[in-house]
């Protein structure tokens, strides 16, 4: 351990450690505590399709979304995916209708990322 680490630094690392000998079983190595995103806080690329998605440029959206496959680590864009088509899913079909948008669209792309995680 570190000369230069306060009190509460070392309390936390050992709870850290502790909970990880417990959870696994061994001492592994070091323990890491991630700390979830916080509530409300948005993906990167996000606003700019909720504004697409507000003005029902649905199409538009959804190629934007398809341009960032390479361009964002994978996980965001998976998560970025499955917040995109989750907010259309909620839509009425009446309304996808009206962005050039259907439910069919929707589900295929829902079913392609559920595969992802196969």
């Amino acid at each position: 351990m570190q000369q230069d680490e306060d009190f509460l630094t070392r309390q936390i690392r050992s709870i850290g450690q502790g909970l990880g000998v417990m959870i696994s079983g061994k001492n592994g190595g070091p323990t890491q505590i991630v700390f979830p995103k916080k509530q409300g806080e948005q993906l990167p690329h996000q606003l700019d399709l909720q504004k697409l998605i507000d003005n029902r440029q649905y199409n538009l959206a959804a190629e934007k979304l398809a341009r960032l496959t390479f361009a964002v680590p994978h996980s965001e864009y998976f998560n970025l995916s499955r917040w995109f088509f989750t907010q259309l899913n909620q839509l009425s079909d009446d309304e996808l209708r009206k962005g050039g948008y259907s439910k069919n669209l929707i589900l295929d792309r829902l079913k392609q990322l559920k595969a992802q995680l196969k």
